[in-house]
């Protein structure tokens, strides 16, 4: 998560040839996590859309749905560390960029029921009146402390 000192970009000389692909029906913004562990706004991505980036291999990435503020995934991690330029070289000898496909969660039906709740709210702060057991009201809660965090990107 943003301010985590653990996750920032360190000094690095080996670049990374990357292509962010959105596999996801949702608009997805793309962070870069700077050297002080903040998220710095890179692109924003469409449905279906790509984009090229070079990078380096100690720079880490991460993709946030829009419209929710969820934390969408690369090979189902939160976070994105690049591969060296060198380990995406086909058999001719040409460098090809390397595919990176950002995709929804994997999720329990409960947890798909409680984003869906939570999306649909006109006032997000609003989740505490609803009349639900307490254990849903603490997913809720859950789901819009994601939502803060997203604003706190600037959304």
């Amino acid at each position: 998560m943003e301010g985590d000192p653990n996750l920032k970009s360190e000094h690095a000389e080996i670049r990374s040839f990357v292509l962010f692909k959105n596999v996801t029906q949702r608009t997805v913004d793309i962070y870069w996590v700077n050297y002080s562990s903040k998220f710095v706004h890179y692109s924003e991505l469409a449905p279906d859309a790509q984009v090229p980036v070079n990078t380096y291999v100690t720079h880490p990435w991460v993709f946030v749905d829009k419209l929710t503020g969820e934390r969408m995934l690369v090979k189902s991690k939160p976070v994105y560390n690049p591969e060296p330029w060198y380990t995406n070289i086909d058999a001719n000898g040409k460098l090809n960029r390397i595919e990176v496909r950002i995709h929804y969660p994997l999720r329990s039906l409960k947890g798909i029921c409680t984003w869906k709740v939570f999306s649909s709210l006109q006032d997000k702060h609003h989740f505490i009146e609803l009349d639900v057991p307490k254990t849903l009201i603490d997913d809720l809660r859950s789901c819009y402390n994601l939502y803060l965090m997203s604003s706190k990107l600037g959304k």
